[in-house]
């Protein structure tokens, strides 16, 4: 399957979680610095873009060391904290957030703040901002992130194109240009989807939704699904299209996927069904017939099993 085969679902299931990205800052650090991030709703990301760190995750005996060049993310929101040193004193995270978005980033080196030892200061470049998604959609993507990506610099040499993002985001959130913010907020949700592939690529051997989309015949099934637009496909359609049986490709699906596809099915279909329902003007018996229901009757019967609410609310979400 061509690599940009491997996106068109993706792309789908983005749109539908309504994935937003923010960079937040790239900003010179001065020694003693420390963030403390508490666990959030909200996916953190952190760049060292020169430099380096510590970071200290709550769920974790061990400290790591951040080198320049190296990312973490925490696409969950999970608690930690990033500092200079495993000592220095540590400023809640939204509140070094609101400071530096309004000018007065609190570990400038011109800053009078009492030293925590006798070094040297040392200055890093850090660059942190957020993924958000609509947590509440039901989908096995959702399901599959990762509590923690760590991609270090100095192991992953290919990953030249990834750095090259780094660097033009990097500098459009320092250099502030007409249209600047428009470009940072497109280039981390690009980021995002980066990081999954990263992510995919140094961890082959996991069994997950980014598994899915990798894999020649499940990835082009799950194409097929994200792409119909009216209802078409079956498991048994499904299975001819990419060459499998009925069994193997349910037994593939159903590893790779963590539901079998007859589940798949329903599910997306419901999912797209609300959405048009709250974000356009399609007459319910269209969106009915498209997600293969005869009748609104049906098709609301169904709705309401899913969602625990009928239709008719969800529309109303697209009035108000």
């Amino acid at each position: 399957m061509e690599p940009h085969h491997k996106l068109d679902a993706l792309a789908d299931i983005l749109n539908t979680i309504r994935l937003s990205a923010n960079t937040y800052f790239c900003s010179e650090f001065t020694s003693p610095w420390g963030m403390k991030i508490d666990k959030g709703n909200d996916g953190i990301f952190h760049v060292v873009v020169d430099g380096s760190c510590w970071l200290d995750i709550n769920s974790t005996s061990e400290p790591i060391h951040l080198a320049t060049g190296d990312i973490v993310a925490f696409p969950t929101g999970g608690a930690h904290s990033i500092s200079d040193t495993l000592e220095s004193k540590t400023l809640p995270g939204s509140q070094v957030v609101e400071n530096i978005l309004s000018g007065n980033n609190p570990f400038q080196a011109s800053l009078s703040r009492e030293p925590l030892s006798r070094e040297p200061l040392s200055t890093n470049t850090l660059m942190c901002g957020s993924f958000h998604y609509d947590s509440s959609i039901n989908h096995p993507f959702l399901k599959d992130l990762p509590c923690f990506i760590h991609i270090k610099a100095e192991e992953t040499p290919e990953l030249h194109w990834l750095r090259s993002l780094v660097s033009v985001l990097a500098n459009e959130a320092r250099l502030p240009a007409p249209g600047s913010t428009v470009m940072v907020d497109r280039l981390t949700e690009v980021l995002f989807i980066q990081l999954m592939r990263a992510h995919m690529e140094t961890s082959p051997d996991r069994l997950n939704y980014m598994a899915a989309l990798a894999d020649p015949q499940i990835g082009s099934a799950l194409n097929h699904i994200h792409a119909e637009t009216e209802f078409h496909w079956t498991v048994e359609r499904l299975g001819e299209a990419v060459s499998l049986s009925r069994t193997s490709f349910t037994d593939r699906f159903s590893r790779l996927v963590g539901m079998p596809p007859k589940a798949y099915l329903l599910n997306w279909r419901m999912q797209k069904a609300k959405k048009q329902l709250e974000t356009t003007n399609i007459s319910m018996i269209d969106i009915a017939e498209r997600s293969g229901y005869s009748s609104e009757a049906a098709f609301s019967k169904a709705f309401k099993q899913f969602f625990d609410t009928t239709p008719g609310r969800s529309r109303r979400k697209n009035k108000n």
